[in-house]
């Protein structure tokens, strides 16, 4: 069987006419604070008429996805980000170490972002699950123990946001349905096959990690040390990337991963790139 499904693959099909797509996806992917991009892509794709159907999204983009797919629009999204601080998502939590004991005092995270869930509930108006949602949507996330990506698209939403934004090292990880969950960058920062099999037949994907030789902001701290590692190797094993049927980059990584007051920038970063797609959306999409 895998033969004859490598063959098929590699058969080429010319169309009279090439069926226009039915179902729209929209993959976003990781990226820490540089994610306010994501918001900046979807007033730019709102603006020009096209909606998407189906949302997964990784860290960040599961946050920025979740939240559109709960009919939290584009506007107010960017209105949200001019006044959030980090400490309205995160906690530091260093407990004394017992020293009889180290090993069970000392945190997984330099700091815990439970705070993030009683944050998206209040943007929402209260705790929705995943199956309410206006849009089909997805986020994914890691599981530390077995490897596996998770993708979470039933039951609560914030901690299903919550899981997929636990950059390992730097927040503590989220446990969930008997898993230990950690950021989805680790396995899948770009889940399109995630957002096809939500239904989509053209995937718009959003990508936030640099491409090969683009001159990064130099970290400022051991949290965006951290981070611009991680995303650094998940560069490099991103493997869904080329399915997409057309992958969007915003020039954003001369910005500080954790640089929340860059939000201006970021949004029109994200609109600039977005808008730069859209004539090759329009011709694949058709009227």
């Amino acid at each position: 069987m895998p033969i004859i499904n490598d063959i098929l693959a590699e058969r080429k099909v010319v169309w009279d006419k090439q069926p226009r797509p039915k179902c729209i996806g929209l993959v976003l992917g990781g990226g820490a604070a540089r994610g306010i991009a994501h918001i900046g892509a979807l007033q730019a794709l709102e603006e020009n008429g096209i909606y998407p159907q189906v949302i997964a999204g990784t860290s960040v983009g599961a946050l920025v996805g979740g939240l559109y797919a709960a009919g939290v629009s584009p506007a107010r999204l960017a209105a949200l980000v001019q006044d959030i601080k980090w400490l309205d998502l995160v906690s530091i939590k260093l407990p004394a170490i017992n020293w009889s004991d180290p090993a069970r005092t000392i945190p997984m995270g330099l700091a815990d972002m439970d705070k993030i869930i009683p944050w998206l509930e209040q943007v929402l108006g209260g705790p929705v699950d995943i199956e309410q949602l206006n849009l089909p949507f997805a986020a994914v996330a890691t599981d530390v123990l077995s490897g596996e990506t998770v993708v979470m698209n039933s039951g609560p939403l914030a901690p299903a946001i919550r899981a997929s934004c636990s950059v390992p090292g730097i927040f503590t990880p989220y446990h969930r349905n008997g898993r230990l969950l950690v950021d989805g960058v680790v396995v899948n920062n770009m889940p399109v096959t995630v957002a096809q099999n939500l239904g989509a037949d053209y995937v718009i994907g959003v990508d936030l990690l640099p491409v090969g030789g683009a001159l990064q902001a130099e970290p400022r701290n051991v949290v965006e040390l951290a981070m611009t590692a991680l995303f650094m190797l998940a560069r490099a094993t991103q493997i869904e990337q080329e399915m997409a049927d057309i992958i969007v980059t915003p020039t954003i990584a001369h910005f500080n991963l954790a640089d929340l007051n860059a939000a201006e920038d970021l949004l029109e970063a994200g609109r600039r790139a977005m808008e730069a797609a859209i004539p090759t959306i329009k011709d694949a999409l058709g009227d």
